[in-house]
């Protein structure tokens, strides 16, 4: 009897225990001190840790990072809390599109007055918020910003006397200049996905306002203009311009190696340069951005951005509110720059001179920034078009051209319709 008695008491006990603290995971991160932050971006954690401190020494409320290797394990993790108190107060996700859902739930928070209150203020460019805009309301803000542009050996500009094109045209010649002197112009990557880069480029350079009523649906893929961009398209291919499609780091080491030119690429490939092939930028490489092919046309810089987001049923929402206010801080976000080497916010020094030019041009009056194709429209036309634009690039042919276009156009009145 005693030892049951005994029993008995241990196991009351224990439950009260768990009864009180109410477990891991339906602890209000805000009793604690912290705001749970769910990051699909597990390699963050160390500058997290850094912003952390640097936050709860201002308003005495940090951050729990809690980073997923795992995609699939990270979207179910945040989906199945959503709608509740113990839902993380915080956590990325992703923009355009494919945001769409998770904001007409109504279990995210409508953030627009926080843009126009803390984070333009704060050194945010306002353009970014449109990656993050459902029904006209803002529903994140950004946690990083890749810009995209091509990249380029300037061992071989130097060695051929080639200077950074500032037309159209000139690109063209410099592709043509290059490839009569056997090295390949352009290198270009097999990924499944990447074969949109190329398509969203020309039709950017070709009309800033083309490439908008494309991915929104207000044109038809078989317009006539994105017609014209496809065979300009089509005559860089006959041309030669571009290389074989190659895995990421074989194109890299090609790029390193000068065996081609350039490349376009994100923010990130500067650690692959730097790190894996021991480059210094601007010494070694650097980049530009596509000239327009109307000297009247602004230069895009289209760009990929993960956005934090606060959930409105969590217990932790209202500090989560006033971290995203912090979080913007310069002292902060030079922190999440010395650690990860990419940045976003003005005045944050970048510890690579490349992205540190590519950032200030994106900051600047003198370029347009635009969300990437792949996050701009519904996903199922990105799904279909990246598909139809692989058989595209391989048989770059008149016939090719109208069988690719009518192919996404059918995808897009099915996705616009809905």
């Amino acid at each position: 009897m005693k030892k049951i008695l005994l029993g008995s008491i241990i196991v009351g006990l224990l439950l009260l225990f768990t009864a009180c603290s109410g477990g891991d995971e339906n602890s209000s991160g805000s009793e604690s001190g912290t705001v749970d932050f769910f990051s699909d971006k597990v390699d963050d954690e160390e500058a997290y840790s850094e912003i952390s401190d640097l936050i709860k020494e201002d308003i005495g409320v940090g951050l729990n990072f809690v980073g997923y290797s795992d995609t699939t394990a990270f979207q179910t993790a945040v989906q199945q809390s959503l709608g509740q108190e113990n839902s993380p107060g915080m956590f990325t996700w992703w923009s355009g599109y494919r945001m769409e859902d998770i904001a007409k739930s109504g279990n995210i928070e409508d953030l627009s007055s926080e843009w126009e209150e803390y984070y333009i203020p704060a050194g945010v460019n306002p353009e970014l918020a449109e990656a993050f805009t459902v029904d006209g309301k803002i529903y994140g803000a950004p946690a990083t910003v890749l810009y995209n542009g091509i990249y380029y050996n300037k061992k071989i500009f130097e060695k051929y006397n080639l200077d950074v094109p500032k037309t159209f045209d000139e690109f063209l010649a410099l592709c043509e200049t290059l490839k009569s002197e056997n090295v390949t112009p352009i290198g270009m990557q097999d990924a499944g996905w990447a074969s949109f880069l190329w398509f969203q480029q020309l039709i950017g350079a070709y009309k800033p306002e083309l490439y908008k009523s494309l991915v929104n649906g207000e044109i038809s893929y078989e317009d006539e203009q994105v017609v014209e961009v496809m065979n300009i398209w089509k005559s860089m291919l006959d041309n030669g311009y571009f290389g074989e499609p190659v895995d990421h780091m074989t194109r890299a080491k090609q790029f390193a190696n000068g065996d081609v030119a350039m490349t376009y690429e994100s923010t990130r490939f500067t650690k692959n340069l730097d790190e894996d092939f021991g480059l210094e930028p601007e010494t070694d490489y650097s980049r530009f951005i596509l000239p327009s092919m109307e000297s009247s046309q602004k230069p895009i810089i289209f760009y990929e951005t993960s956005p934090i987001v606060i959930s409105s049923a969590s217990s932790e929402k209202d500090d989560a509110i006033k971290i995203l206010r912090e979080y913007y801080g310069k002292e902060k976000q030079q922190a999440y720059a010395d650690h990860m080497g990419i940045g976003f916010l003005e005045g944050v020094e970048l510890g690579n001179k490349t992205n540190q030019n590519i950032t200030e041009k994106a900051n600047s009056d003198d370029y347009l920034s635009m969300i990437r194709y792949y996050e701009a429209t519904p996903a199922t036309i990105v799904d279909t078009a990246t598909t139809s634009l692989w058989e595209f690039i391989y048989d770059p042919s008149t016939s090719s051209i109208e069988n690719t276009l009518k192919t996404i156009q059918k995808e897009a009145e099915t996705a616009f319709a809905d």
